[in-house]
Formats: C-alpha cells, structure tokens, sequence
C-alpha cells in the first residue's frame, strides 16, 4: 500500500466513526426531546390540577384583606370618636 491508499484508509475510518458518533448524538436528542415533551405534559397536568387551590387560596386571601381593613377602619373611627368626644 503507498501513502495515498492509507491516507485515504485513515480518512474513510475517521468519517465513520463521524458517523457512527452523529447518528448516536441524534439518538440522544431524539430521546432527549422525548423526555421533555413528557415533562411538560405532566407538568402542565399538574398546573391545571393546582388550579382550583390557587385560586381557593386567592379568594380566601382577599376575604381577610378586606375583613382586615374594615376592622382597621372601624378601630381607627372609634379611636377618632374616642379622641374628639374627649375634647
């Protein structure tokens, strides 16, 4: 074999191994994106299940902020008829 015969060996061995190496990184993507579509799936599953608490926890949260700023109101408008009753 002359030197042009094994070069050209050596350049054929290297692109298969190219080869062999892309077609296994296309399989892990391939798996990969698999993977990540099931996860969002899941995900969003899960996001619609949790959705009735959030919002039961919004509404219960806006019911003590309001009942907490009247109760406020009226200790601030008895504390004022308190003060001005005193004068």
């Amino acid at each position: 074999m002359d030197f042009y015969q094994i070069m050209t060996l050596i350049a054929v061995c290297a692109f298969v191994v190219l080869v062999i190496y892309a077609v296994l990184t296309l399989l892990q993507i391939k798996r990969t994106a698999e993977s990540v579509e099931y996860l969002s799936i899941l995900a969003a599953e899960n996001v619609e299940k949790t959705q009735s608490t959030f919002e039961l926890l919004h509404n219960v949260s806006s019911a003590l902020d309001s009942t907490f700023y009247k109760a406020m109101k009226l200790g601030m408008d008895l504390f004022s008829k308190y003060r001005n009753s005193k004068k």
